[in-house]
């Protein structure tokens, strides 16, 4: 039976890709910060008995290594890695604190990272293991309010490109999944100016379902392709537009955040 560590797995893509992997025989192991949350998803999923939580701060980086070896210990090793966790920003990028951009980047961009090389040290040894990095629509262009979130998202992928670059060739399967806006409560967590949760406050999106995107990205995780945009039509197009069109791009984005 394939271990296949979500970390990230509480709430929104990564809940609904634990419940997608359950369902296909896989063992499962959640990981986040709030353990509550973690046990009752794992009630939940198609075979609770195969699922187990463990559950770690994960912008603690000095913690990774037990926390890696501790997983790979009890389970005989980690057959395919799922980095889903995630934080999100909505401030602006003048007042934005130098404190809030660093619990984006320790999230975002830190841990998958020093996750990803603890794990690769011992899937190369073993000859074979998969990293899947969701990252987001958002690393591709620059957007007013979201401007660290970003940031810290395109350096994942950049990262995860030199991963890939140094690895697939030897066994490792190498992935990043760029999924464009989803209907979760990512936005009530997300960070203002000074780095606090915005809650009430938190903007409305809409987006595609969660379970809908886990379907797709775990459908992705069976190919060889690198990079792959879980994306709606109209997100689609606008990265069209912002390659072809940029200052049309620009400023139909303006218009949206009501920042013209």
């Amino acid at each position: 039976m394939e271990t296949v560590w979500i970390a990230g797995a509480s709430r929104g893509l990564g809940a609904a890709l634990a419940h997608v992997v359950s369902a296909s025989g896989c063992r499962v192991v959640l990981t986040a910060r709030n353990a509550p949350e973690l046990e009752k998803l794992r009630t939940l999923l198609p075979h609770p008995e195969n699922a187990v939580v463990a559950p770690a701060d994960l912008t603690q980086t000095h913690d990774l290594a037990a926390l890696v070896e501790r997983i790979w210990l009890e389970h005989g090793g980690i057959h395919r890695a799922f980095f889903c966790a995630g934080l999100a920003q909505w401030s602006n990028p003048l007042t934005t604190t130098p404190a809030a951009e660093e619990q984006l980047l320790a999230l975002n961009y830190r841990f998958p990272v020093q996750a990803a090389k603890l794990l690769a040290a011992r899937m190369l040894a073993q000859g074979s293991g998969q990293l899947v990095a969701v990252g987001s629509i958002a690393a591709e262009f620059g957007q007013p309010e979201s401007a660290a979130y970003g940031a810290s998202k395109a350096a994942l992928e950049r990262h995860w490109e030199s991963f890939y670059a140094a690895w697939a060739h030897r066994g490792l399967r190498v992935q990043l999944m760029q999924p464009g806006v989803i209907q979760t409560t990512i936005m009530a967590s997300a960070l203002d100016e000074s780095g606090a949760a915005l809650g009430q406050q938190a903007k409305t999106h809409t987006g595609q379902p969660p379970e809908a995107v886990a379907q797709r990205l775990w459908a992705a995780a069976q190919t060889n392709r690198f990079k792959t945009y879980l994306i709606s039509p109209t997100e689609r197009l606008a990265l069209l537009l912002h390659r072809w069109m940029p200052t049309l791009f620009y400023t139909l984005l303006r218009q949206r955040h009501g920042t013209a």
